[in-house]
């Protein structure tokens, strides 16, 4: 019961950091384009300026991919390995639901790499 409690505060505590650091950034980038348009620049100067110095955050999915479909593949080993040494299977049922969901986690991510990768080289 504590457990839950705690990490039901961990998780609202990480949220509300997150949104507050969004919130922060929001407000910071406003205060800059209004002391912009005070000094008198055009919005599409602001714009332009703001596009210069934009920070663009590339998510690596294709290791993200690479990561998961391997650890998926090395939980086929461990459920076959303890099919073979303990013969439980219910242990191995749950090693083999753990490699699907990972297998399927791992290629989902690999595929969104590409299309992602060609949608980029098609609008330049």
């Amino acid at each position: 019961m504590i457990e839950s409690i705690v990490l039901g505060i961990i998780a609202v505590s990480f949220i509300a950091a997150l949104f507050l650091a969004w919130h922060f950034y929001q407000q910071a980038r406003n205060k800059e384009r209004m002391v912009l348009i005070e000094k008198g620049e055009s919005l599409e100067e602001i714009f332009n300026i703001q596009k210069r110095n934009k920070f663009e955050f590339v998510f690596p999915w294709l290791k993200l991919g690479v990561v998961t479909t391997g650890m998926s593949i090395s939980f086929l080993a461990i459920a076959f390995l303890i099919l073979w040494l303990e013969g439980d299977q219910e242990l191995f049922k749950g090693f083999l639901i753990t490699f699907i969901i990972g297998f399927c986690l791992g290629i989902s991510l690999l595929i969104n790499h590409f299309i992602g990768k060609r949608q980029k080289e098609e609008n330049g």
